[in-house]
């Protein structure tokens, strides 16, 4: 429940008209009052609808649009259609229908390519589709267009250049917490806007700055930006993004307990989500609003905006919006004693939980397919190719045909084993979803109700304590052993960002407890790493096993894990500073005895140095 969320919001670019069309609104609203309907006037109209946007007026941008895209086909106007398709996939992107979204921004480039439109429309076309993708969750996709898009910029010696690949590169460091790079990234970034005057721009930098400062806990620098990015923000009237960095105050106020402050942000960040009509963004404050009066202990307040939070995520009908939102309530009431109604929301974000897990699932299960049948194109392609080199030989005399039917008798053997094996793969992938889905849904969930039930009616008066304390102790058990099943065998944590994730699930509240700091760091592209689920469960159980060790018995202050890759060998280190033991010496415990043996079925190399300054293990992974 105490979770931050922070909603993206990136700048997304629309094509400005040139010198003869005004900037501003109300010189705008005069000039297409006076202006002849011709091609400077579609120009007017895609900048004011960009205005209204940015007011949060869809309505009349969507308006404005419509009269643009008729005049520019009247005109037979390319750019103008350009410029139609494009608007509209700036209004759907900042009502948050990424999807819908991604359609309009293709279609735009469909057109830029086929009339040939100049090169700034293709730049900027790069552009809002790698936004879209970040947007979306893929990362892969986004850092591919960014690269290309600076590529391009280089290449064509394009002027201004846009700000958005430099950010998304930040936000690649950012994500592996690689803070001091991802600063000098979002610091180009928002050289390049404010080398354009561009106050839009400079207040989306200053945010992503401020947030890097935020998650560095530097919370006095994040203050410092976030405000300056407000003032930008202020000048231009731009509300939605004002909303963004109002919340962006409200969280950081929390964090350092000024309440009131924060109260008094987040308040305003409603009020401007309210008066332009944004529903998932408010949802997004109702629940940071219900965060600060659960920690005030105003309980009824914490409530009521809890509960408004709620009904927007069942109007939208996304399940982590339901799961976050269930999941708050419930924990309120269990803190207020209402234990039936906590049991009701607790229900409820199990269910959503569930419907997190499917969707997962099938997104794996749909990206597998598609690289399969991407793979199968490929090799009947180079089928093709050799055919064609085949029918060449035959012109050159009988030798060099009936060589190449000998390669191309060769390649179908190839090419009809790999797809016998593909399928294999396609069919073992399916078998490990379902077999991951029906040990969620019928033995987990049986053992959350029965947990949860156990745990309420431990806290009632009269009850036989140790009896319920028994049961929700061994059902914790094994929810944990059966979702580390669960785990181990679903193909969507196959790579190694998956055992991150979960090592930082599981080391965060032990870190936080034990009173120490817990890091996680990667090399370049390790994180997309394949692995075998023997391997990936094997690394996963040696890696928690060394964590939870020195946890508990080497006093540290400091605890770091490494992944790195040296060629065809993964290196993983776990290392901490504290007390250190003698690893040869003869122990009850079977930790190391058990961490060994599972190197030693995986083909790996264990080696554990221990000193008074502290403890490291490195383990030696080939693949």
């Amino acid at each position: 429940m105490k979770n931050r969320y922070l909603f993206i919001l990136l700048f997304l670019t629309v094509i400005k008209a040139w010198g003869q069309v005004p900037k501003t609104e109300d010189s705008l609203k005069v000039y297409l009052e006076v202006q002849p309907r011709d091609t400077n006037y579609v120009r007017a109209l895609n900048e004011y609808s960009f205005i209204k946007v940015k007011n949060g007026d869809f309505k009349k941008a969507n308006e404005l649009i419509d009269e643009m895209d008729q005049l520019a086909q009247k005109l037979d106007y390319k750019q103008g259609l350009y410029y139609t398709i494009n608007m509209r996939g700036v209004v759907e992107y900042s009502n948050r229908n990424p999807k819908k979204a991604m359609e309009y921004f293709l279609k735009a480039h469909e057109v830029i390519e086929k009339y040939n439109l100049p090169k700034e429309r293709l730049q900027n076309s790069l552009n809002n589709i790698g936004i879209i993708y970040d947007q979306m969750g893929d990362r892969e996709n986004a850092t591919r267009y960014a690269v290309e898009l600076i590529k391009y910029q280089e290449k064509h010696q394009l002027n201004p250049l846009k700000s958005w690949p430099y950010d998304q590169l930040g936000t690649n460091l950012k994500f592996y917490k690689k803070y001091k790079e991802a600063l000098i990234y979002y610091q180009k970034g928002f050289e390049i806007e404010k080398a354009r005057n561009d106050f839009t721009g400079m207040a989306i930098g200053e945010n992503k700055i401020g947030a890097v400062y935020d998650d560095m806990e530097q919370y006095d620098l994040a203050e410092s930006h976030y405000k300056k990015g407000l003032a930008y923000a202020e000048k231009v009237n731009y509300k939605m993004l004002q909303s963004e960095l109002l919340t962006n105050l409200g969280l950081i106020y929390r964090k350092t307990k000024d309440y009131a402050r924060s109260e008094k942000c987040l308040k305003r960040s409603m009020a401007l989500c309210q008066e332009i009509g944004l529903r998932i963004p408010l949802k997004t404050i109702y629940h940071n609003l219900g965060d600060l009066y659960f920690f005030k202990q105003n309980y009824a307040l914490s409530e009521k905006y809890y509960l408004d939070a709620l009904e927007i995520a069942k109007e939208t009908e996304q399940p982590d919006y339901l799961y976050t939102a269930n999941l708050a309530l419930a924990e309120l009431y269990e803190q207020t004693e209402d234990y039936k109604q906590a049991y009701t929301y607790r229900v409820a974000s199990e269910v959503a939980k569930d419907s997190i897990f499917k969707i997962e699932t099938a997104q794996s299960t749909e990206e597998m397919l598609r690289k399969y049948e991407t793979e199968k194109k490929e090799q009947e392609i180079a089928l093709l190719n050799i055919k064609n080199e085949k029918a060449s030989l035959v012109n050159k005399g009988l030798i060099g045909g009936s060589l190449a039917l000998v390669m191309l008798a060769g390649l179908s053997v190839v090419y009809l084993n790999n797809r016998s094996k593909l399928r294999r793969l396609q069919e073992s992938q399916k078998l490990r979803n379902k077999i991951a889905s029906d040990l969620h849904d019928e033995i987990g969930s049986t053992l959350s109700s029965i947990m949860l039930i156990s745990d309420m009616a431990q806290k009632k008066e009269g009850s036989d304590q140790r009896m319920f304390s028994k049961i929700n102790s061994d059902s914790k058990t094994v929810m944990q052993s059966v979702d580390e099943i669960i785990w181990s065998i679903s193909p969507v944590h196959d790579n190694l960002q998956g055992i991150m994730l979960r090592l930082r699930e599981f080391a965060a509240p032990l870190a936080e407890s034990g009173g120490f700091s817990f890091e996680i760091s990667a090399g370049p592209d390790v994180g997309q790493l394949t692995l075998a689920a023997d391997v990936r469960r094997n690394l996963y159980l040696i890696i928690k096993e060394g964590v939870n060790n020195l946890a508990k018995y080497s006093g540290a202050t400091e605890a770091k894990v490494h992944f790195e890759r040296q060629k065809n060998t993964l290196i993983i280190t776990v290392q901490d500073n504290g007390r250190g033991f003698d690893p040869g010496q003869e122990s009850v415990r079977n930790g190391l005895k058990n961490m060994k043996s599972r190197a030693e079925e995986i083909g790996a190399r264990l080696d554990i140095r221990s000193s008074a300054s502290g403890t490291v293990l490195a383990l030696e992974v080939p693949f």
